[in-house]
C-alpha cells in the first residue's frame, strides 16, 4: 500500500513527506495560489513522487471549465511531477502527459454503485488511455461494499480503489488488503469526504500490519 496525502498548497509538500506520504497529490482545483505559485513550490526537490489532480465539478471537484482550459492549468506541471489524474472526459489529452514521461492515472468518480460487470467495463475503459486506473465509486450497503473488495482482489493489477463520502469510510483502511495501490488522505485539510488525516492511517496502518 501507498500513501498519497492530496494538499491544497504546495507549500506543504515538505510536512506530507515528513509525516509519511509515499506520495503526495497536488489538488490543483483546490488551490488558491496562482499556477506560477505552484509550479516554483514543486519545483523544489521532491523526496516522494507528485501526482497532480484537476478534479471536475462533475465528479467531487471545483473545477468547472472545458477539457481545453483542464490542459492549460496542467500542462504547466507537465515536466514537474510523476503522474497526471486524467478524468475520462479529459482522456483526449493522455497522449499528451505520457509524451513527457508522466503517467496517467485514469480516474472515474461515480455517486453510486455499479454493478461488477460494470466495474470490470469502466476498468478496461480507463485502462484504454492510463496506466494505473482509478475507481471511486459510493456504496449504498454492506453487499455494494463487498462488490467493490470482490472487483478490487479480481482486478488486474495495478488498480486504485476507493469510495466517495463518509458513511463508508472505513472501507479506505482494508481496500489495500484486497490490491488497492494508493490509499489518498491529508493532513489537516481534507480534500474529499470520508478521507482520514495521515496520522491516523499510519496509525491504522501499525495496528493491522500492511507492511
Amino acid at each position: 500500500m501507498k500513501i498519497v496525502v492530496s494538499l491544497t498548497g504546495s507549500d506543504e509538500i515538505r510536512k506530507a513527506v515528513a509525516l509519511g506520504a509515499d506520495l503526495v497529490e497536488l489538488r490543483l482545483d483546490l488551490m488558491d495560489e496562482d499556477v506560477s505559485a505552484a509550479t516554483a513550490g514543486c519545483g523544489e526537490e521532491c523526496a516522494v513522487p507528485l501526482i497532480a489532480t484537476l478534479r471536475s465539478t462533475e465528479e467531487g471537484g471545483s473545477f468547472a471549465g472545458d477539457p481545453d482550459r483542464w490542459f492549460s492549468i496542467v500542462q504547466p506541471f507537465l515536466d514537474l511531477v510523476d503522474y497526471v489524474d486524467v478524468e475520462r472526459r479529459f482522456r483526449r489529452f493522455a497522449p499528451l502527459v505520457r509524451c513527457r514521461h508522466t503517467q496517467v492515472i485514469a480516474s472515474a468518480h461515480i455517486r453510486s454503485m455499479p454493478p461488477p460487470d460494470d466495474l470490470r467495463a469502466i476498468e478496461r475503459d480507463l485502462r484504454s488511455f492510463g496506466e494505473i486506473p482509478k475507481i471511486a465509486v459510493t456504496p449504498s450497503s454492506a453487499r455494494d461494499l463487498l462488490d467493490l473488495l470482490a472487483f478490487t482482489l479480481d482486478a488486474e493489477k495495478p488498480v486504485i480503489a476507493t469510495v466517495m463520502g463518509g458513511e463508508f469510510r472505513y472501507a479506505r483502511t482494508f481496500l489495500p488488503f484486497f490490491g488497492s495501490e494508493m490509499v489518498y488522505c491529508h493532513i489537516g485539510t481534507p480534500t474529499a469526504a470520508g478521507q482520514y488525516d495521515i496520522r491516523e492511517l499510519k496509525q491504522l496502518e501499525e495496528l493491522l500490519a500492511y507492511r
